[in-house]
């Protein structure tokens, strides 16, 4: 249970916080794939623990880069998500995967780079509609007596209420970025200006 109100606290956080809520989504999700990578990846390799201390370590690692660091826990996201998502299909048609999954890493952090003020603002709200159709599907839709929200074991409707929180919630996140644009910029202070200031301290300082 704990997991779906993790996941609900993230997608409330990617929401109120706007472009900066990426940084809660890159900290966790990254923290989650590098846990996987190597605890899966080490399986079976040495000492039986040492799957389980890699993934922990590569979990802290994964978190603290997504916090601290914006434009580089991005774009190690996506090319973690690009890498995966290459490497699973090319595994699926019997293709060697690690250059391909390389190759799609590579292009997942090179548009993380270079598109990041886009990212921020179309990636918090997709992820914020996933983590709460993800959490409310592991919460409240398991098969028990009295489950609140039971038609949420069906893929389909997990996938249809995320569509119906994304496109919302995007359009919210578009329309704050406008807001944001469009306040008045402070306004420029003169060469003129600041001489007669300078002339004016001065003269203040000498007492003229």
């Amino acid at each position: 249970m704990w997991v779906a109100y993790a996941l609900l606290a993230l997608a409330i956080a990617a929401t109120l916080l706007g472009p900066r809520g990426q940084r809660p989504v890159n900290a966790a999700m990254l923290a989650a794939g590098l846990f996987a990578v190597a605890f899966f990846g080490l399986r079976g390799v040495g000492h039986p623990w040492l799957p389980g201390a890699a993934g922990v370590i590569a979990a802290m690692v994964g978190f603290l880069l997504g916090i601290v660091a914006t434009t580089w826990g991005t774009a190690g996201l996506l090319a973690l998500a690009f890498g995966a998502a290459a490497g699973t299909a090319a595994h699926g048609f019997k293709l060697p995967w690690p250059p391909l999954a390389a190759l799609a890493a590579s292009i997942g952090l090179f548009l993380g780079v270079t598109r990041l003020r886009k990212l921020h603002v179309g990636l918090p709200p997709l992820f914020a509609a996933a983590f709460t159709a993800l959490g409310a599907a592991i919460g409240w839709a398991p098969h028990w007596r009295g489950a609140a929200l039971f038609q949420l074991n069906d893929v389909d409707w997990v996938l249809g209420l995320f569509l119906v929180l994304a496109v919302p919630l995007s359009a919210l996140a578009v329309q704050r970025e406008r807001w944001n644009t469009r306040l008045p910029a402070p306004a420029a202070t003169s060469d003129d200006e600041l001489k007669k200031a300078v002339a004016a301290l001065k003269s203040a300082a000498r007492g003229e």
